[in-house]
């Protein structure tokens, strides 16, 4: 059984679209997607697998760990779907902000909470702490040659900061220079209003701001990182 082939399958039948128009579009031939799609063949490599998500509109890096549980050797991937694609009992679906192509998000609802940019869900094991976004890195400006951090094309969970701590990293959205952005940075609080938020990369710019330059922050709790291309590993 193939949950990236079942699913492939799913995708192209709501479409309604026959084998021969999939392998198509995405350069291949027929007997080939048909193989994904009855476990016959191996889940193809990642750049296969982004046609696939453009063809049917799915979030690539979702796609790719799905295939990725499929490759895990037997042994390992019991573990390896428990990490990706826990049961529901002991999961959390946690609404996708972005992807490295939209850029962070900066449009915020009547709640005040942010817009996502794509129509995408995680599901992670359960945390004690709670996840209300996954956001994707689109740069390496938090990126550190040592020392933790984050690089693009990383996850980060985000949990909503009420008030904003000194030395926490932050998803944060801001009205600077009279435009509305938003950035995740390590945040300083200086003495009065000021808050610096800081890029962990010295190449990317520092900025200031005040409080009520804050429209909405969420403070980032964990991270998904893609390791080999197709790996993730999960930290809370």
């Amino acid at each position: 059984m193939s949950n990236f082939g079942d699913l492939i399958k799913k995708l192209r039948k709501e479409k309604g679209l026959t084998l021969e128009t999939v392998a198509g579009k995405i350069g291949s031939h027929k007997g080939y997607v048909s193989g994904i799609e009855n476990s016959k063949v191996n889940p193809p490599s990642v750049k296969i697998i982004k046609k696939f998500a453009r063809l049917f509109k799915q979030d690539e890096r979702t796609l790719v760990r799905i295939a990725w549980v499929d490759k895990a050797p037997a042994i390992l991937r019991e573990e390896a779907r428990r990490i990706v694609m826990p049961a529901d009992g002991d999961a959390n679906r946690i609404p996708l902000l972005n992807t490295t192509a939209t850029g962070y998000p900066c449009d915020l609802g009547a709640d005040g909470r942010v817009k996502p940019a794509v129509n995408a869900t995680m599901v992670l094991p359960k945390s004690p702490v709670p996840i209300e976004f996954a956001a994707t890195v689109c740069d390496d400006s938090m990126k550190q040659p040592v020392g933790p951090g984050f690089s693009r094309g990383d996850m980060v969970l985000l949990t909503r900061e009420e008030k904003i701590r000194n030395g926490s990293v932050v998803y944060i959205v801001v009205t600077l220079r009279q435009k509305r952005q938003a950035f995740i940075r390590q945040v300083t609080l200086e003495q009065g209003d000021r808050i610096v938020l800081q890029p962990l990369n010295k190449e990317f710019p520092t900025e200031v701001v005040t409080h009520d330059d804050v429209d909405a922050a969420y403070r980032v709790v964990g991270k998904i990182e893609m390791f080999d291309s197709v790996g993730v590993d999960v930290n809370v």
